[in-house]
């Protein structure tokens, strides 16, 4: 990337997501991409100031309500593109980059450091249309880096948006910024960086830890631990983390998310419910700072602590929400059959079984319960005619019996984690991506976490 600071001309990258786009400037938001500074220093060891400068450039933007990638987007892109992370881009490179992650700008930098004091230097480029910033600098002492970084991030903000640029005379110092906490501790945020892109669990807990114990107020190291023991199944330990982010934080939305997924894998359907229905009543509050998009697994999962609850009817109508904002998932589908056959509504079950395994042919649950569901209305040619699909399968598999309503119960569909891209753009996308395409496809809905 260090050829990008000599003069360049800008040109349009072409991705088939960005040209998906809908035309109209008020039906999209603007997303950012930060790639790590590079170290142009001969030391070593102020490595990790790369990805530490493009987190806290991120949060702090953030902070001003722009919409940026995050660290685990930008990897899943390099990933998806067969690119090392490690690596010094080309310009041209990064054009590619920016348009396989469906961003519309890109902020890059570089830093020098003597050991005593640190430059920072970063460009804003905008693909549509396109053009480059001026030479955006600041200089501190090594001890008073992160105030120099908070200058340095009002710069790239003004780059972005001329509108967002504070009065002069205005503070645009560490303080103006309410996230992370203007105290912030220089041995805190090198933690958090070792602990977020550490190679073993083990040493990224430690470091998190430590970065939380340091930093109490700043809720980013919590968060990454709740993920990190999310990840493992050990919802206990999850839910101690993610209590300690605010709901409004960039991370509050997913926190909230996971600490319902982890009161289903409880068994706690009150506890669930109350998680879900909080999510979505954020969903009302169209202009707030706070509002959420409605998004499909919210209302899926609402749907599932309310199966768990015993009202089958009310978890149907989420199930058939949650349906019509992703029509394109099985999943959906499949627990609003199972509601309705919870709830002794057995032909109504069958249409959205149907569906299920229109989406996903190879569906070997929804299958069986249609089969099991027509054989119990009578419909013997039309079961025959679904055997006749995959003769190697036979009578092998046991069929879920529908009259067991606390079996069906178990089999409803949980989904374990959110687009956070539709989080972040207020929930508006050209299209879901097909599933296993693209770097920000959710995990799959899982049964009984």
């Amino acid at each position: 990337m260090a050829a990008l600071f000599g003069a360049v001309t800008v040109a349009r990258a072409q991705s088939t997501t960005h040209a998906a786009r809908p035309p109209s400037a008020e039906s999209r938001h603007e997303m950012l991409l930060i790639f790590p500074f590079e170290n142009d220093s001969k030391l070593a060891s102020l490595d990790w100031l790369g990805e530490g400068f493009s987190e806290l450039t991120a949060e702090r933007l953030e902070d001003r309500e722009v919409n940026v990638l995050s660290r685990e987007d930008r990897l899943a892109t390099l990933e998806h593109m067969g690119l090392p992370d490690s690596a010094r881009f080309s310009h041209a490179t990064i054009i590619k980059i920016a348009g396989e992650a469906d961003a519309d700008d890109v902020v890059y930098g570089r830093f020098q450091s003597d050991g005593k004091t640190v430059t920072v230097e970063a460009r804003v480029l905008h693909l549509a249309p396109p053009s480059l910033s001026p030479l955006l600098r600041e200089t501190s002492a090594l001890p008073d880096l992160l105030r120099a970084q908070a200058r340095l991030t009002w710069q790239i903000l003004c780059a972005l948006d001329r509108k967002q640029c504070p009065a002069q005379g205005a503070n645009t110092d560490e303080s103006s910024f309410s996230e992370p906490p203007p105290s912030l501790r220089l041995d805190a945020m090198e933690n958090f960086i070792h602990g977020i892109a550490g190679a073993q669990d083990d040493e990224r807990m430690k470091s998190l830890r430590e970065a939380a114990r340091l930093e109490p107020a700043w809720d980013r190291p919590a968060f990454e631990l709740g993920k990190i023991y999310f990840d493992k199944h050990d919802c206990d330990s999850a839910l101690v983390w993610y209590s300690r982010v605010p709901p409004n934080r960039p991370d509050g939305a997913e926190a909230s998310f996971d600490t319902g997924v982890c009161h289903l894998a409880r068994n706690d359907g009150a506890r669930a419910e109350a998680a879900f229905s909080g999510l979505l009543e954020r969903t009302k509050r169209t202009g707030e700072r706070d509002a959420l998009p409605e998004l499909p697994e919210m209302r899926n999962n609402l749907g599932v602590a309310r199966v768990r609850l015993g009202k089958w009817n009310d978890a149907a109508a989420e199930f058939e929400r949650a349906s019509a904002l992703d029509p394109e998932d099985a999943d959906y589908w499949v627990n609003t059959a199972l509601a309705k056959l919870i709830g002794k509504q057995t032909a109504v079950a069958v249409a959205p079984l149907e569906r299920a395994r229109k989406i996903d042919p190879d569906d070997k649950e929804a299958r069986a319960l249609l089969i099991a569901t027509l054989e119990s209305l009578g419909r013997g040619p039309e079961v025959a005619a679904i055997r006749a699909e995959s003769p190697e399968s036979g009578d092998k598999a046991a069929l879920p019996n529908i009259q067991d309503a606390a079996g069906l119960s178990r089999l409803v569909r949980v989904s374990r984690s959110l687009d956070r891209t539709l989080l972040r753009s207020g929930g508006e996308s050209p299209e879901r991506p097909a599933p296993g395409k693209g770097p920000h496809k959710p995990a799959a809905a899982e049964t009984h976490p």
